[in-house]
């Protein structure tokens, strides 16, 4: 399903390359099976460059956006735990209803021991991330807040489900059209 939903592209720049669409959902997979894993320079650069590539031309991304890029990739980890808490099912798309469930109640998975995962709360899972980590996440522009938009900009059309691509590409242009800063 994944591959299917990668083969799904936004519409972009001509400066958009093939390569690229496939390096994004290489890294897609890696941060679904690790959101706070290290992904390889090739996989972060495509991430950064589907960003920019997704932008029209005449509002490419320049030095003015650098504040909106640091906080998308500083909270693309926590998204992605995000639709991985409301994918229960591990079917990679989640429905409105599911999301709606997730808003009311939200909680990142989170190991607690070695080999032990619970669901935490946000405020809970900020406590335990180090000094240098993301702060805000429980808070009104926080993950909840981005995660509304999210909802907001991907659901309004009708469509009736998300895959983690179409979550990615939504947190996209919150940061983007939106100018959303995280932790200032």
């Amino acid at each position: 399903q994944q591959a299917a939903a990668c083969n799904k592209i936004p519409a972009m720049d001509t400066t958009y390359k093939p390569a690229l669409n496939a390096e994004f959902c290489k890294a897609l997979a890696t941060l679904r099976r690790d959101p706070y894993g290290r992904l390889p320079q090739k996989q972060a650069e495509a991430v950064i460059a589907f960003l920019a590539a997704s932008q029209p031309a005449e509002e490419r991304l320049g030095w003015s956006f650098t504040p909106e890029l640091d906080s998308f990739t500083k909270l693309l980890p926590y998204i992605i735990c995000a639709f991985n808490a409301i994918d229960r099912d591990c079917d990679e798309v989640v429905s409105n209803q599911e999301f709606d469930a997730w808003m009311k109640d939200p909680k990142l998975e989170q190991r607690t021991e070695d080999t032990q995962w619970a669901f935490i709360d946000l405020k809970s899972v900020e406590a335990s991330l180090p000094a240098l980590c993301v702060r805000g996440l429980a808070g009104p522009n926080g993950l909840v807040g981005v995660m509304e938009h999210i909802k907001h900009i991907h659901f309004q059309g009708g469509v009736r489900s998300m895959t983690l691509q179409d979550c990615v590409v939504a947190a996209m242009k919150v940061f983007t059209e939106l100018r959303m800063r995280i932790g200032t």
